[in-house]
């Protein structure tokens, strides 16, 4: 298998893991009154950050498959909150996964373009 592969498949299950476990910490476990600090640690911390580092290491790689990470990713950035929290649907929530997912590919893409010239 190739590596870009591993990788991107690493990437993709670890992302996975991190929106698992926000799902089921949300709506099994939160308990009331806790619902601020969760949607500031999740959505406005954990979430953009994974989305962020995920797309630089996806940029960096030539599988095809990454261009699906967005939007898989950011769609789940975008459903989780109101399945969480009722009324919690906001067009802020794109910026919870999408933007940072298509952010983290440019800058990695890049990374990847900057890295090809200096070994020419």
């Amino acid at each position: 298998m190739n590596l870009n592969k591993k990788n991107t498949r690493l990437v993709f299950g670890l992302s996975f893991l991190v929106f698992l476990a926000i799902i089921i910490w949300g709506k099994f476990i939160l308990e009331d009154g806790d619902e601020m600090g969760f949607i500031l640690l999740n959505f406005y911390a954990i979430m953009p950050i994974v989305s962020l580092i995920s797309g630089i290491v996806l940029g960096m790689n030539d599988d095809p498959l990454k261009w699906i990470y967005p939007i898989v990713f950011g769609l789940l950035g975008i459903i989780i909150p109101p399945f969480i929290i009722v009324g919690g649907w906001d067009w802020i929530a794109i910026f919870f996964s999408l933007i940072p997912a298509i952010i983290g590919l440019v800058i990695g893409m890049s990374m990847q373009k900057t890295r090809l010239k200096r070994t020419v």
